[in-house]
């Protein structure tokens, strides 16, 4: 059985696809792929192992969105139609979620010659 922080990586970078939305599992390196983009980035967890040797627990996910700043209209749809997604979420593979949190930022970026806003989804689950 995959570890539930795999199960909801590829959960998610599917949830992506599925939108159409260019993804990728890694920060690409500058014009590797046209903007905009998702990064499907970092997992964390939090295992709580009862005496069955159950896994519960929790498992977040960060998801990041990079697109033109001239273009904030369909920035802001994707960051809207990700979270959407991930509101309703419910079933991993091995693993029945609950949603707990869902955060989200944007922020300009200017460390390459485009103007770039960098949206960073934050979501958590409850295991069980």
């Amino acid at each position: 059985m995959e570890a539930p922080e795999i199960q909801l990586f590829n959960a998610v970078f599917k949830l992506s696809l599925n939108r159409g939305y260019e993804t990728v599992d890694y920060s690409p390196v500058k014009d590797e792929i046209p903007y905009p983009f998702v990064h499907v980035g970092e997992t964390t967890d939090e295992d709580i192992i009862n005496n069955k040797q159950v896994i519960t627990g929790f498992v977040s996910q960060t998801i990041h969105v990079w697109g033109y700043a001239n273009n904030r209209a369909l920035h802001t749809a994707m960051m809207h139609s990700l979270k959407q997604d991930l509101r309703a979420m419910k079933r991993l593979i091995n693993y029945r979620v609950e949603l707990q949190s869902l955060n989200s930022n944007t922020i300009y970026d200017n460390t390459t010659n485009d103007n770039l806003l960098h949206g960073i989804i934050e979501v958590e689950y409850k295991l069980s």
